[in-house]
């Protein structure tokens, strides 16, 4: 039995695509049976999967019901008569459906995964080791030591060196003898992490400790597993704690979770009325003198703000009200309309989006300081690009919490180093992709869709994720003034291009920041222009050479029959 899911990980299915099946890459069977849906899955649909001829596929779905990952339909073994075209097991009107099992669905949603070797089981069960001495030398801070570890499953056999998992039997034993006792102390645990902004993570059911320890011991990893021992004494012994860590527990008072005493003024806008506490990450949520209400929560709500309350925050139905009203009927005599500082001024703003039906070209007219405008989706001036007015609002949410804290006499908490975003790995298909490009000079999704390698299965749409992948790399980028013909079209950069693009990101970023006092947007530094103009000249360059090519070796398209 698994000692329990961490994060995402829990109930998901592992399969190496590589491995044969049946006869097929499991890869191959799996794409089959992901087809599959509520209504079953259809002998056209199979073919499109294993581009295989009747008789074949016939064959494979026979292999799979054998298998038990399809149910055949009642009727196979008898004829169906065609009114169409009049014959008997028509090839184009058979409508017959598989059904798929649970084991069969189970698979369709399975994730592949490379196999990994003993070596590297060996060190990921080491550092589960390691983790245990580590919770068994603090039993206190998470309510749970761990008694022994054994090895389980396919590690346990020394003869595997191919293993998709690391399966290990945990024996956890609680930190008190009294039940009772031990849930009393992991409610102060979880209390305590809610207070810190931990809320928003997974729990299991035995308690937060239980979780720790668990997180501590496995992390969040895709490749080990933790069981409960089914029988005392299986598996290879890895670890094993001589001392007994569970103690006696004295009798206390029965728990009583903290109440939440909201405040009564709101930090940023000034008006009177029920404000939730907020806090940044890690701090101490219940003694927060900041607070904000459902307005502002809603204008400055961030991922790296805790506060007591619901977790669905929408703030468009905010900011489209806010439009309308704050004209004619402002928050504040003078200074700001929203929040009131002195630094205002009046002046049209201009809508960064088309919700409102305006397209972004009727104005705003309101007073406002340099912050609120980014919280009300407003931009300084119309034709504003995306990315400007990301970073615009960006930093008018860095500037707004900066003046709550900075308000209140709160010291700023330096932000946990987050790493940063890992880049997908290239595969032999991404490689392949990036050869297509450069050879026919620009394609887009649709074109990659009608194409023979795409065999008559892959959308659109699934291409376009392989392209975002090389974009992600900066192997490609879009075909840009290049008319209407050009549209959605991508082609290859050049190392120059790639180390111009490295250079102008290294130099400057165009757009606002929030500075430490103000937003405002900081001018480029000198010879950035010029950098900017020799990028865009070389990118300009590479895309008449791409539109030419691509006119003189287009994309060839795979013939299509009378079913695609």
């Amino acid at each position: 039995m698994a000692l329990g899911g961490i994060g995402r990980q829990e109930g998901e299915r592992v399969v190496d695509l590589d491995a044969p099946l049946l006869g097929h890459a499991t890869r191959e069977v799996r794409d089959l049976l992901k087809r599959g849906d509520a209504f079953g899955l259809g002998i056209r649909d199979a073919q499109r999967a294993v581009h295989l001829d009747r008789a074949g596929c016939l064959s494979l779905l026979a292999a799979l019901v054998g298998a038990g990952y399809l149910t055949a339909p009642d009727d196979l073994d008898r004829p169906r008569h065609c009114y169409s075209c009049r014959t008997d097991d028509c090839e184009y009107h058979d409508h017959r459906t598989w059904t798929l099992t649970p084991a069969g669905r189970s698979l369709a949603h399975a994730s592949g995964r490379r196999p990994s070797t003993r070596k590297n089981a060996d060190a990921l069960a080491a550092k589960v080791v390691k983790a245990a001495r580590e919770v068994n030398s603090d039993p206190d801070a998470t309510l749970w030591w761990v008694k022994s570890i054994r090895a389980v499953g396919a590690y346990a056999d020394p003869g595997r060196d191919s293993l998709l998992h690391v399966d290990l039997a945990v024996e956890l034993r609680p930190r008190l003898d009294d039940p009772l006792e031990q849930r009393k102390a992991e409610q102060r645990l979880r209390d305590a992490a809610r207070d810190r902004g931990e809320r928003q993570r997974v729990w299991d059911m035995v308690g937060y400790g239980h979780w720790r320890t668990r997180l501590a011991l496995a992390g969040r990893s895709k490749v080990v597993r933790l069981f409960v021992p089914a029988r005392e004494g299986e598996g290879r012994l890895l670890f094993e704690e001589e001392r007994e860590l569970t103690v006696s527990a004295k009798a206390t008072e029965p728990y009583r979770r903290p109440v939440d005493v909201p405040l009564t003024t709101c930090s940023w806008c000034g008006r009177q009325g029920e404000a939730s506490r907020v806090a940044q990450r890690g701090v101490a949520l219940a003694s927060s003198p900041v607070g904000l209400c459902e307005l502002c929560l809603s204008l400055g709500w961030a991922d790296d703000l805790q506060y007591q309350g619901s977790v669905e925050v929408w703030s468009w139905g905010t900011v489209r009200r806010l439009r309308t009203e704050l004209p004619g009927s402002p928050f504040h005599a003078s200074g700001c309309a929203l929040c009131g500082r002195d630094e205002a001024l009046e002046r049209p703003w201009w809508p960064v989006d088309h919700r409102d039906g305006s397209g972004g070209e009727q104005p705003v007219v309101l007073r406002l300081c340099d912050v609120c405008p980014g919280l009300l989706e407003l931009v300084d001036s119309p034709g504003r690009d995306g990315a400007w007015c990301a970073r615009h609002e960006h930093a008018c949410m860095v500037g707004m919490r900066a003046l709550l804290w900075r308000r209140a006499g709160v010291s700023v908490v330096a932000p946990s180093g987050q790493k940063a975003r890992k880049r997908p790995r290239l595969t032999a298909l991404h490689r392949e992709l990036r050869a297509m490009v450069e050879e026919h000079g620009a394609l887009s999704a649709v074109d990659l869709a009608r194409a023979p390698i795409s065999q008559g299965r892959q959308d659109s749409r699934w291409w376009m994720v392989r392209l975002a992948h090389l974009f992600d790399h900066g192997l490609i980028a879009e075909v840009r003034d290049g008319g209407e013909e050009a549209r959605g079209l991508v082609r290859a950069t050049s190392g120059v291009e790639r180390d111009l693009e490295a250079q102008l990101d290294a130099l400057h970023r165009p757009g606002p920041v929030w500075d430490g006092q103000r937003v405002l947007e900081p001018a480029p530094p000198e010879g950035w222009a010029e950098l900017r103009t020799r990028a865009d000249q070389e990118a300009a360059r590479l895309d008449q050479e791409a539109l030419l090519r691509v006119a003189a070796h287009p994309v060839p398209q795979a013939p299509h029959g009378r079913w695609g």
